[in-house]
């Protein structure tokens, strides 16, 4: 046994030991909203026990963590999320380095984690988020830590009926990013021309983030959050596509109906703490839009 195997050994020992009583808990339980609850914290222990395993230097031993975790949801749990795609996942990183490995199998964690959070609902036929408490499981977090870097990021209720994206950037180990996301229902917003929300926070730029469900890559739009509470609207056709950063010179326009997530990501290259607080997120039409 090798010293990488003695190390990680006992992390995932543990892991399965609460995998096993979660999915015991899942199984004696009818609840699918309790049921996704327990789902989303067996992934984030087993991405945090992943993460410190990159950062130290060892990218094989965080991606045994998240094989671990991944193939563990696939048998144990059918209803666990998309078990194609995770399986696709598993196949694909089998061949690969271990760098590139843990990045595929920690997207497929990331992608299972959000498909166990509750989607964004639907008033009386209109798209619309809002930041009750029980409608907060849904965001998932997406930052530069899932390759090396060390920002940390998060979505939080507010306490005052809104939601809080926060956290702080590191440029550290070529990192400088932190985004939050969340599933949206198939072909919800189609019909809309774009996405408007509410929001105040610190005078930064963010970005708002929108894709298919399955695309690696996302449309985009930065906007300035002053201090003051203002509307924000960007149309999907003044979004533009990036894929990890690269942005090509030609692209398709993202339409509401090809929407399958929802996010916002700041990267600014600013290393004081950062806080963007959303009242609501809703469609609009160029027609007619119902600010409140």
């Amino acid at each position: 046994m090798n010293i990488q195997t003695k190390l990680i050994l006992p992390l995932i020992t543990g892991w399965l030991l609460n995998a096993s009583s979660v999915f015991a808990q899942v199984e004696a339980t009818e609840d699918s909203s309790a049921q996704a609850a327990l789902f989303r914290t067996l992934i984030k222990e087993a991405i945090d026990l992943g993460v410190p395993l990159y950062n130290d230097g060892q990218p094989e031993a965080c991606a045994a963590v998240y094989r671990i975790a991944l193939r563990s949801l696939v048998l144990f749990n059918p209803s666990s999320g998309d078990q194609q795609k995770m399986v696709r996942a598993l196949s694909t990183a089998s061949g690969q380095d271990p760098e590139r490995r843990a990045w595929t199998l920690r997207y497929a964690l990331d992608e299972a984690y959000g498909a166990n959070g509750r989607s964004s609902t639907m008033d009386d036929g209109r798209f619309r988020i809002d930041f009750t408490a029980d409608r907060m499981g849904s965001w998932y977090p997406v930052n530069d830590n899932v390759m090396g870097g060390i920002s940390r990021g998060g979505f939080t209720a507010s306490g005052n009926g809104t939601g809080e994206f926060s956290g702080q950037l590191s440029l550290q180990n070529n990192g400088g990013f932190s985004s939050v996301r969340m599933p949206v229902e198939n072909a919800a917003l189609a019909g809309y021309d774009g996405v408007e929300m509410r929001v105040r926070g610190d005078d930064r730029i963010y970005t708002l983030l929108a894709g298919p469900s399955r695309a690696r890559g996302s449309w985009q739009r930065n906007f300035k959050a002053s201090e003051e509470w203002q509307t924000i609207r960007v149309p999907f056709d003044a979004m533009e596509l990036s894929v990890r950063g690269w942005r090509p010179a030609s692209y398709p326009p993202i339409t509401g109906r090809d929407v399958g997530m929802l996010g916002l990501l700041v990267a600014d290259k600013q290393t004081r703490p950062f806080r963007l607080e959303i009242d609501w997120i809703q469609g609009f039409t160029d027609e007619l839009s119902d600010v409140q």
